[in-house]
Formats: structure tokens, sequence, C-alpha cells
């Protein structure tokens, strides 16, 4: 089987997307219009990840990518061991009958600490704007329709208990 950029089988795709969160707001990124999905919507920092190579057998493989996309996509560095379980923040499949296309999405949870300098975020040409964004705001972002709905779940869950 040819192994497809961005999913790790031709029919399985695991989706990271991560709520970075810093003095009770959430950094949020504007898909560029070029994008093949949700293009000029609002998104959280995130992706899916690939096939691991064989450097990468064992347990937690998926705080690597989670880690990877944060960097490509904000340039903040963060470690894995930020994303055991206990930043999970939410978890459900979704199914493209059409493209016959099993996906798991994992929301994440990740608090900067308060000194962050926000203007050291770096996003990558996948994107073309940020913002940062309370609860407040959540409702009035477009996220994509019922295709982005999930995001805007992350985003809830992960700001509820902050």
């Amino acid at each position: 089987m040819t192994k497809l950029p961005h999913q790790l089988t031709e029919n399985t795709k695991l989706l990271h997307k991560v709520a970075i969160i810093h003095q009770g707001e959430v950094l949020i990124l504007k898909r560029a219009s070029d994008s093949n999905s949700r293009p000029d919507k609002w998104d959280l920092a995130g992706g899916n990840s690939e096939w691991p190579s064989d450097e990468r057998q064992g347990h937690g493989v998926h705080r690597e990518d989670v880690t990877r996309e944060i960097i490509e996509e904000t340039g903040i560095e963060v470690s894995p061991d930020n994303f055991d379980f206990s930043a999970l923040t939410y978890f459900d499949t979704f199914f493209d009958a059409k493209k016959q296309v099993f996906t798991i999405m994992c929301g994440w949870k990740y608090k900067l600490a308060d000194d962050f300098d926000r203007n050291k975020v770096q996003i990558s040409d996948e994107h073309s704007e940020v913002k940062w964004i309370d609860l407040t705001d959540v409702d009035e972002i477009d996220f994509g329709g019922i295709k982005g709905e999930f995001v805007k779940k992350i985003i809830l869950a992960s700001l509820k208990n902050n």
C-alpha cells in the first residue's frame, strides 16, 4: 500500500488539533485561501499523523506528531511530554463515505506560561492570519460550518476549567 501524505493509510487518518491557551484566550489560525479543506476558515494548530518511522516505535508516538504540528504552524516550541492523555479534551471519529476515509479526531489543550510573548507566534504559509479569542468570541468565528464544528468543541472543552 502506498503511503499518502498526511494520513496513516489510504483509508485512515489520525487528526490532532491543539487549543493553545494564554491568559484565558485561545490561539486560532486562519487557513490559507488555497487550503484543500475549509479555505479561509479559522482553525487550531494541528494536523494529521503520519505513519511512524522505525525510530518512532512504541507507545506515545502521537506526542511527536502533535509537537511537530505546533512548531511548524506557530513557531511555538513545546515538548512532547505535554501531550499525555490528561491534556486530551476532545475525542471523536468521522467517516467520509464518499472518500471511504475513517478519521480519528483528538483535541488537545496546551497552556502557555503567563510571560509568553504573543509576538513570537510565527504562522506557516498554511495560514494567513492569527488571532487570540476567548469564550465570548467563539460563536462569532467562522470555523467552516458543520465541517469545522469540532474545532469549536475543542476550544470550548479546553477553556472549560482553564
